[in-house]
């Protein structure tokens, strides 16, 4: 399939010594050194990163400039896609800073090195921590707060808001060591009980905080690009179709039964002690098991009656028991005959509200695990929603409809190298069917 994988044109590929961004009298034009360029974005990274290997003759510029790292590189180039669909330019602009150099060799008159680079926030987020006693607050708030920290722009848009609110403290962590953490634990607004867990990613349009259920339930909305796989190789005769094929795939994973069971996908047993009443969780709460999950496919392939949680004999009573110490109190300003019987009582967040449902909902998102090579697309981010079309063994022309179906891009890349580029692909859904 030669039209898809053709090269990729760089319009710049500029670095710029550390203290002299933005001056273009300084920067030191990469284009004709550039031997390959690989791109990563994944839904469970709030950075960017990058790997660039250029090769420099005459008096090089590893030395010359010199490059030691935290250079500003400026790159922009556009596909063989965006030159076929003239009406989707999608041209892909980066500003990203050299994390290490390695690989470094040198010859007469010429050397070779790979640059690997990282968005602005990986590098800022290792400068800061976070020291800030936030009291009641909203996690998607808190979110922001960490974002403000790294120095990081953002839309209001891409920062959805939670509902649930927490007494935190940073405790002098970094933010994005933190960030999981809570993104784990939040629940979208308006959410039923088995909605909580977030993402916070960063992409190449900026950083995004959506919840799973958020994700799925806009799926229609979100679904940016549809491929299909054919076995039969059209070569060029048919440009258009040959740029919406699935050049390869492998199928990574497809349902792990006793892998949901341990995980807790089905079903999670709860047990957690207040310290203040001396009391555990009430056994009537105690058991959960999600219903009422927004889904990506048609759940074809239910839960085998084996592993069903309803045929689990008491006293088991679930796949997994998750336990824990309620925090009670301890955040308080003041605790006091006056505040007993409240603030001194108070849960600072109930865990009977977000961790089995978290457990359960990005467990359940990696049912189907799929890897696959596409024509190179930059109008592609982590977090968006493909539909991928496959045919029966038996039939060309025949769907597939149990594999088919919509699927989240969970890591992205972008592979250039002489005359041939292309995107790699990770996708996840939850169930089977289209």
């Amino acid at each position: 399939m030669a039209v898809p994988t053709q090269g990729t044109t760089f319009e710049v590929a500029e670095i710029y010594p550390v203290g002299e961004e933005g001056n273009t009298d300084a920067a030191i034009d990469l284009r004709q050194g550039v031997v390959f360029f690989q791109y990563f974005e994944d839904l469970m990274s709030p950075v960017i990163t990058a790997k660039m290997g250029v090769t420099a003759s005459g008096s090089g510029v590893y030395h010359t400039l010199p490059i030691r790292g935290g250079e500003e590189v400026k790159l922009h180039f556009t596909s063989p896609w965006e030159l076929h669909n003239e009406e989707s330019p999608g041209l892909l602009e980066l500003t990203m800073y050299v994390n290490k150099i390695s690989n470094y060799e040198s010859e007469k008159q010429k050397e070779s090195f790979v640059l690997e680079l990282v968005s602005k926030e990986g590098i800022v987020n290792l400068n800061k921590r976070v020291i800030k006693k936030y009291k009641a607050t909203k996690i998607s708030d808190i979110i922001k707060d960490f974002l403000k920290l790294v120095e990081c722009e953002y839309e209001d848009e891409n920062i959805e808001t939670t509902q649930n609110t927490y007494n935190f403290i940073g405790n002098m962590r970094k933010p994005f060591t933190l960030a999981p953490t809570l993104s784990s634990r939040a629940i979208p607004e308006g959410a039923n009980s088995a909605s909580a867990g977030f993402f916070l990613w960063q992409t190449k349009t900026g950083m995004k905080f959506k919840s799973i259920e958020t994700i799925i339930k806009n799926k229609k909305e979100n679904t940016v690009h549809t491929y299909k796989y054919s076995r039969i190789n059209k070569g060029g005769e048919d440009p258009e179709d040959t740029y919406n094929n699935i050049l390869q795939y492998t199928i990574a994973m497809n349902n792990n039964v006793m892998g949901a069971q341990s995980e807790g996908s089905y079903s999670t047993y709860r047990i957690y002690w207040n310290p203040y009443t001396f009391k555990f969780t009430e056994p009537s709460v105690s058991v959960f098991k999600p219903e009422g999950q927004e889904s990506l496919g048609s759940d074809e392939s239910p839960i085998t009656e084996e592993a069903k949680p309803e045929n689990i004999p008491s006293p088991e009573m679930a796949h997994r028991i998750v336990t824990g110490v309620y925090s009670v109190g301890c955040l308080e300003e003041k605790v006091d005959e006056a505040v007993v019987g409240a603030a001194a009582t108070t849960v600072n967040m109930d865990n009977i509200e977000d961790v089995s449902q978290s457990i359960s909902r990005y467990a359940s998102l990696f049912t189907q695990v799929i890897t696959l090579t596409v024509a190179m697309n930059v109008e592609l981010e982590a977090g968006d929603i493909i539909k991928l079309v496959f045919p029966k063994v038996s039939e060309e022309d025949d769907v597939d409809h149990a594999q088919s179906g919509l699927y989240i891009i969970k890591e992205l890349s972008h592979f250039i190298s002489g005359n041939k580029s292309y995107s790699a692909l990770k996708v996840i859904r939850d169930t089977s069917g289209d």
